[in-house]
């Protein structure tokens, strides 16, 4: 089951330390919600270096990313 992270309403680097230290909990899945584009660049950078997998999906303000596994 992938973990969940609502970072909606937060200002970077909110989201994004957000986002790793969730990665260091749990190497699985991760589902994050955010509302900001900054952040949904920041996390996208990020992940990249990563060597993750992303999936952006969007509902009006509201992203979701679907983070892969290490």
């Amino acid at each position: 089951m992938a973990v969940a992270v609502d970072a909606r309403g937060l200002n970077c680097p909110q989201p994004l330390m957000m986002v790793m230290e969730a990665m260091k909990k749990d190497p699985g899945p991760l589902t994050v919600l955010v509302d900001s584009e900054s952040a949904v660049e920041s996390i996208a950078r990020n992940l990249k270096r990563e060597k993750r997998t992303l999936d952006i999906s969007r509902s009006g303000s509201d992203v979701t990313l679907n983070i892969g596994p290490k």
